[in-house]
């Protein structure tokens, strides 16, 4: 699926819908495909593989929309169900901040004839008058800018080391698996009715909102799409 900038949302698109995704509060609503060209100025960032669901790490931190990046296939079950494992994910911040590098594969369809992002270059002078500017700001509003910058700083490093922990435990622990066409949730012999006469909904369905550890997760049921957690960590 495609993953769209646009002024106040972000837009997965695959096939005749898509999901929009608000910057502002992480609002989710599923529209035809067509309601892209309604969106303010989007831009396609790359592909994704799909979404798992939303996440605020600190309370200081904006939410996050967490995308699969990358799969593996690792088998099938009867019946020719594909089961995918969770190789690489990425984090957009849901805010008016600029995304980082998201290091997504890109769209032939919007990046045609482009292997990976251009970075700007910039010129021989350019650095000595961004120095010159600095200073003369720094001379001006030293004690203020200074302790912003500090602010800032802290920040950065806070949601780069929570970002780094929470990459960890999908990349790391090959414990993350998922199927399109089949209910990993639920065991063969509750799916075949066997002991029971009717089998239970899918996990995502049946905990609604629940609390382990550390971690609120809340399922999030959006019609032809599946999330599969939206939580905060404390």
């Amino acid at each position: 699926m495609e993953l769209f900038q646009a002024k106040d949302h972000y837009i997965l698109q695959k096939g005749d819908t898509a999901l929009w995704c608000s910057r502002k509060d992480g609002k989710m609503e599923v529209r035809p495909a067509t309601d892209l060209l309604l969106a303010w100025n989007p831009v396609c960032l790359g592909l994704a593989e799909g979404i798992i669901g939303k996440i605020q790490l600190h309370a200081d931190l904006p939410l996050g929309l967490v995308l699969i990046r990358q799969k593996a296939l690792v088998g099938k079950l009867p019946g020719n169900h594909e089961v995918y494992k969770i190789t690489k994910i990425a984090v957009v911040p849901l805010s008016e901040d600029e995304p980082q590098d998201l290091e997504l594969e890109l769209c032939k369809k919007h990046h045609f004839g482009i292997n990976k992002p251009e970075k700007i270059v910039q010129s021989p002078d350019e650095p000595k008058f961004l120095m010159k500017t600095l200073n003369q700001i720094k001379s001006n509003v030293a004690v203020p800018m200074k302790k912003k910058v500090k602010e800032n700083k802290e920040k950065e490093r806070l949601e780069k080391r929570l970002l780094d922990e929470f990459f960890k435990i999908f990349m790391d622990s090959d414990s993350f698996f998922y199927s399109m066409t089949y209910d990993l949730t639920n065991a063969v012999q509750r799916q075949g009715g066997v002991g029971k006469p009717e089998v239970p909904p899918p996990l995502w369905q049946r905990v609604r909102t629940g609390r382990s550890g550390k971690v609120e997760v809340k399922a999030v049921i959006v019609s032809g799409w599946t999330i599969v957690f939206s939580g905060t960590s404390t």
